[in-house]
């Protein structure tokens, strides 16, 4: 049995899993860890260069599913990984040293720890976030709360965190949700089992996510309002267990109907004014702002009360 199972799926990554793979291996630790990949379905030379890896490193393990996306690839990766604690990674992303090391100790004596980030654009620009937003609650509701209204990409994302196995297993967590928003639920659902005094952070840059051009965010996608109502559900259910979670609800869905709408203004032609102020009627109501940020309300009223501006004001920025 390892200590920590780092798993990662892969989908013709050839032009970056090798770099990915040697940033993980060349980690100075004292804990064991093995890699567990899963390829989905690659059709170029992925494979490949994975095997020439495992020739020199036993601790890489690999094995293979129909194109079924990363959710599935996960799921299959969890089943699969022997480590006492796990730890995600994408194939086109990067750790940084220290990472496993830091993240070994910390978990320990807890059920959660959360690293900082680096975030890398394809313009050349580079964001850093260290400190989550959930480092500051009091109780187990203002966790989920906060997770659900205040979040930055440092807290839902998987590859900055290490989980404990057991807890994954025992509450039969995995992903799903359509491969839409799937580790953000996944770390919701996660966060909903665990006890907010158990969570450690660290300042730790430990992760380097590459934020590429023409992904899933830059692509015209017909069922989004269907994903956005499908992960809404899913959420309302999860918090349906603790009633004093809802007051926090409608802020949430607020946030990813100004998602759908951000999304819909660049990648939809045809948006107009009057499916902009239908989507965000949904929300407007008194508790939605009580529980948002003041740059989040301001973007939801200036787009509900001045929408064509603001589609031509969004469309336009940068």
């Amino acid at each position: 049995m390892m200590d920590i199972s780092v798993i990662m799926p892969c989908y013709n990554s050839a032009q970056t899993i090798n770099q990915t793979l040697n940033s993980i291996l060349e980690q100075k630790t004292k804990y064991n860890f093995e890699i567990v990949i899963i390829d989905d379905g690659s059709s170029d030379n992925t494979v490949d260069i994975v095997k020439r890896q495992m020739d020199s490193h036993p601790n890489i393990r690999l094995f293979f599913q129909k194109h079924k996306f990363q959710a599935e690839a996960r799921n299959l990766g969890i089943a699969k990984a022997t480590g006492k604690y796990l730890m995600f990674s994408d194939a086109d992303d990067l750790y940084r040293p220290r990472f496993i090391e830091t993240m070994g100790d910390l978990i320990q004596t807890n059920q959660l720890v959360i690293a900082g980030i680096e975030k890398q654009f394809s313009s050349g620009t580079t964001e850093i976030e260290n400190h989550s937003i959930l480092q500051t609650v009091h109780n187990q509701v203002e966790l989920i709360g906060d997770y659900l209204t205040k979040n930055q990409e440092m807290d839902v994302g998987l590859w900055n965190k290490i989980f404990v196995k057991e807890i994954i297993t025992q509450n039969q967590l995995k992903m799903n949700n359509k491969n839409f928003f799937e580790d953000s639920l996944f770390v919701l659902q996660y966060l909903s089992v665990i006890d907010y005094q158990k969570i450690e952070y660290t300042n730790l840059i430990g992760y380097t996510l590459f934020k590429h051009v023409g992904s899933t965010t830059n692509t015209f996608d017909s069922q989004l309002l269907e994903k956005c109502d499908f992960y809404i559900d899913k959420v309302a259910k999860i918090i349906q267990k603790t009633p004093a979670i809802e007051q926090y609800f409608n802020a949430f869905k607020a946030r990813i109907y100004l998602f759908y709408v951000h999304r819909s203004i660049v990648n939809n032609p045809s948006w107009s004014s009057t499916e902009q102020k239908n989507i965000l009627k949904r929300v407007l109501k008194l508790n939605t702002f009580q529980h948002l940020s003041l740059k989040y309300s301001i973007a939801i009223l200036f787009a509900y009360l001045m929408p064509q501006k603001y589609i031509d004001l969004y469309r336009n920025r940068g």
